[in-house]
């Protein structure tokens, strides 16, 4: 059984034909272990998982879940940060926003790819859709593909990026970067022609990311070497297990 950890970066109902899951909302701190206790899976998915307002999904229990057996992948968003920084112990990453944190960098774009709001968004509920603000990982796809098609040069992407880069996650849409990018004096006419070409031209690679994830699940074809690692029982595990077992 595939349990999938899934909100803003791609509709329940759409997901719903790609792979057959049991599909959960965003995961918080210890919804991974309870999916475990619930479902018993064979795989735990990570897409979407909730942070800042709550304590955000914990390697704790992805490493718990890898000792269990259970393949534990990620994609996209949460899933593809926490894929990143646990690979070494087995979680596989799927995606091109994981393969970036794997790396450290976001092609074409200089400089280091590391932090956490590269796809934060904040959004509304689930039952309106989760409306969200726009990824900063998924403008800098979308500046990649313009300079691909040539729509700008790389200068001005680097500039565009940097702009966005400065606003706060919740902040951040293409509309506030464009205004943003003409205050900041950026090539006026590259500005235009990339403005024009948004509506067709924009690419959401959280959300690819998350589909190809699961085409995978439903292919059944992800599969990783669990390297040999302890399993430390610390207090805080002991005092999470004790926590749950008092609910």
């Amino acid at each position: 059984m595939n349990v999938v950890f899934l909100g803003p970066t791609l509709p329940r109902d759409e997901a719903l034909g790609l792979c057959d899951a049991v599909f959960l909302p965003p995961a918080r701190r210890g919804d991974l272990l309870a999916a475990i206790e619930t479902w018993q899976p064979t795989t735990l998915a990570l897409v979407d998982g909730y942070f800042e307002q709550v304590p955000s999904v914990w390697h704790k229990e992805i490493l718990f879940a890898l000792t269990q057996g259970i393949r534990v992948a990620g994609a996209a968003s949460m899933g593809a940060l926490r894929a990143a920084e646990l690979q070494a112990f087995g979680m596989i990453g799927v995606g091109r926003v994981f393969e970036a944190y794997a790396s450290g960098r976001f092609a074409p774009f200089p400089g280091p790819f590391e932090d956490d709001d590269e796809v934060a968004v904040v959004h509304g509920p689930a039952e309106m859709g989760y409306p969200a603000s726009d990824a900063m990982v998924d403008i800098r796809a979308t500046l990649a593909r313009a300079v691909e098609e040539a729509v700008i040069d790389l200068e001005a992407a680097i500039a565009i990026a940097a702009v966005a880069k400065a606003l706060f996650y919740k902040q951040r849409s293409y509309a506030t970067v464009l205004e943003r990018a003409r205050a900041a004096g950026i090539d006026a006419a590259a500005i235009a022609r990339l403005e024009a070409w948004l509506p067709t031209g924009r690419v959401a690679q959280k959300r690819l990311d998350a589909e190809t994830l699961l085409r995978h699940l439903a292919a059944g074809d992800l599969d990783s070497t669990l390297p040999a690692f302890r399993f430390e029982r610390t207090l805080h595990w002991q005092q999470a297990l004790s926590d749950r077992a008092g609910r």
